[in-house]
């Protein structure tokens, strides 16, 4: 308990210095520097995430017995891993530096080059992964190719959601921080409402998946998310640190609420989706690289889920 408590502490020190690097360090020829520091983060989520997913998986290698009989390992072959974790190390660079190019250039309408930088780099590692299948037959196969790619969209293509958010043209900064916000309040309602009232209220959320998360659990957790969203209204209407641009007719706290509420479920089935995972590969942590919590997707799986419900809500809220 002492090791997660540090660890979290930790946790909230980065991402407030992330926060402050985007809110307080001044643009340069129209280059938001503050805002690298979100990208980096994702970047190691992506990485990191990639090396933890593969190395769970396992890897799938022929194996001849003394007596001479072939056995095939499950897994992902050696070459299908290191291909996803060299295309999850190159696809959000990809896309910064796109996004670089068009502000550099004065010319917004290339920041639609980035998302095709991305794509394209994702794609080929996707190919040259699916590839493999032909080229190292011995060691690749269908299933492990499968593996792999799942690998890419989870890590690769779900981790770049959030380097999109944080360069939005509107309320990017809005936008972090109520990912950055929401996230912890959705963990820590979901466990203290599960622990008050999960005893009263025992339906299992995913008794195969995780026997110990409950349906009032997940409420506290919507919540959570609630509340998370009512503390970014805060921020934004009574502090000059960022302005909600808010096109809707909608007061600004409802607008947020709303948005808070499908974050929040993406936000769990993020944690239900990891814990598939690691149930399916026979292991209770991804990783050991942050104590008492795990792994980087033990700690951001949640975060990854969420970004798409914001970027999607973000947007409709713009357009509205």
């Amino acid at each position: 308990m002492k090791k997660r408590f540090i660890t979290g502490v930790c946790y909230v020190i980065v991402m407030v210095g992330l926060l402050v690097m985007k809110l307080l360090i001044p643009d340069v020829n129209g280059i938001s520097y503050g805002s690298l520091g979100v990208d980096v983060l994702f970047w190691a989520i992506s990485v990191i995430g990639a090396y933890e997913f593969t190395r769970a998986l396992g890897e799938r290698k022929r194996i001849v017995d003394e007596d001479g009989n072939t056995h095939v390992t499950e897994g992902i072959s050696n070459a299908q891993r290191w291909v996803v974790i060299v295309t999850c190390a190159l696809m959000i660079p990809a896309f910064v530096i796109g996004k670089l190019v068009a502000v550099s250039n004065g010319d917004l309408r290339l920041g639609g080059f980035s998302l095709v930088l991305l794509l394209a780099v994702g794609s080929v590692g996707a190919m040259v992964t699916a590839s493999l299948t032909v080229f190292d037959h011995e060691r690749s196969d269908v299933k492990s190719t499968a593996y792999a790619e799942l690998v890419l969209l989870y890590c690769g293509a779900l981790a770049s959601v959030g380097p999109n958010i944080n360069h939005m043209a509107n309320n990017s900064d809005v936008a972090i921080i109520f990912l950055f916000v929401l996230v912890p309040f959705v963990d820590v309602g979901a466990f203290f409402i599960g622990k008050l009232f999960g005893k009263l209220v025992p339906l299992k959320l995913a008794p195969h998946t995780s026997p110990n998360k409950t349906v009032i659990g997940a409420v506290g957790g919507l919540l959570g998310g609630l509340l998370a969203a009512v503390v970014v209204w805060i921020i934004c209407e009574f502090t000059s640190v960022v302005v909600f641009e808010n096109v809707t007719q909608l007061p600004d706290v409802v607008v947020l609420m709303l948005i808070a509420i499908p974050t929040a479920v993406m936000a769990q089935l993020g944690d239900l989706f990891e814990s598939a995972i690691k149930r399916g590969c026979g292991i209770k942590d991804m990783g050991k690289l942050l104590p008492g919590h795990g792994g980087v997707l033990d700690r951001f799986d949640s975060m990854l889920f969420a970004t798409v419900a914001i970027v999607v809500c973000f947007l409709v809220v713009w357009v509205a």
